[in-house]
């Protein structure tokens, strides 16, 4: 049955019809106004004015006059159909013109969306927990005071196998520990029997590594790194094919002036890096270049 609210309006507006099909053609249009007025009232957008009907409003006599003959084909169709027709008890195709997006995504679209994120997430840590046991090899260049003053280039150059799953501070140990088997002097100093832990910093250069290096958080895994690319989608580090520095932090704090320290970059995974505008802007050195954009 019509609320009231659609009875007075079906009434107002059905005065004078001469036929059953005007009345109930009527009648279908303003149940389907209203159907849509209230769905649009439950996400929050205002219900659409009812349509005027191009005609005066009539005095209160003329209403009670005309809404008894207007009625009498409300009757005879409610015994025909049994129940009103209202918008919810059709089958409506989608309609790809239509504007939706004042609507909320149904459960089904919902539960859809939730399950394939969840299948993202758990393929990257399936991806994850392979991939962390899988060797890398790094060819590394380790620069410090000691190198700097000990040997003829100032600095050793070798290479060291570890797990993609290592740490970019594993990995920069891994490095220290093989540039002391060159003898005492390159040794971690000890105080009284302790060994004294220094902090140090691993700098990955690009493939093509004419716009400097980037100087990588210690806590971040090395399979995180070789996943980045460029914002023009190519590999960034590439497997670190284009090398590796690792130096003592404390002397890259004392050398950040000079080439090549001044050419060193903190990297952040939440920034994408344009190769492009790093190149163009190399003349200016590296480390005061801002990244293009975040990502999203």
């Amino acid at each position: 049955m019509a609320s009231d609210g659609l009875a007075n309006r079906l009434a107002e507006q059905s005065v004078g019809f001469a036929t059953k099909e005007d009345y109930k053609r009527k009648r279908e249009e303003l149940e389907k106004e209203e159907a849509l007025n209230k769905l649009r009232q439950q996400v929050g957008v205002p219900a659409k004015p009812a349509e005027a009907d191009g005609k005066k409003k009539k005095g209160k006599k003329e209403k009670k006059e005309a809404r008894p003959s207007a009625l009498s084909f409300g009757d005879e169709l409610e015994e025909e159909e049994g129940i009103s027709p209202t918008i919810q008890a059709k089958k409506m195709g989608k309609n790809n013109s239509a504007d939706v997006s004042f609507l909320k995504k149904n459960d089904r679209e919902a539960a859809e969306e939730a399950g394939r994120q969840e299948q993202a997430v758990r393929e990257y840590l399936l991806d994850k927990e392979r991939r962390k046991d899988e060797p890398v090899t790094i060819t590394y260049m380790y620069r410090s005071e000691v190198t700097q003053r000990e040997l003829p280039n100032g600095a050793h150059r070798g290479s060291v196998v570890v797990k993609q799953g290592s740490s970019a501070e594993e990995a920069a140990k891994a490095v220290l520990a093989e540039v002391e088997k060159l003898g005492e002097k390159f040794e971690t100093p000890r105080i009284a029997g302790v060994r004294t832990e220094r902090e140090l910093a691993f700098v990955a250069y690009p493939t093509n590594n004419s716009v400097g290096g980037f100087i990588i958080p210690g806590s971040l895994a090395l399979f995180q790194v070789m996943q980045a690319k460029w914002s023009e989608g190519t590999s960034l580090f590439e497997g670190f094919k284009g090398g590796v520095i690792v130096t003592e932090r404390r002397w890259y704090e004392q050398m950040r002036h000079t080439y090549p320290y001044s050419q060193w970059t903190p990297y952040d995974e939440q920034k994408a890096y344009s190769y492009n505008y790093m190149l163009a802007n190399r003349e200016k050195g590296f480390g005061g270049v801002v990244p293009a954009k975040y990502k999203q």
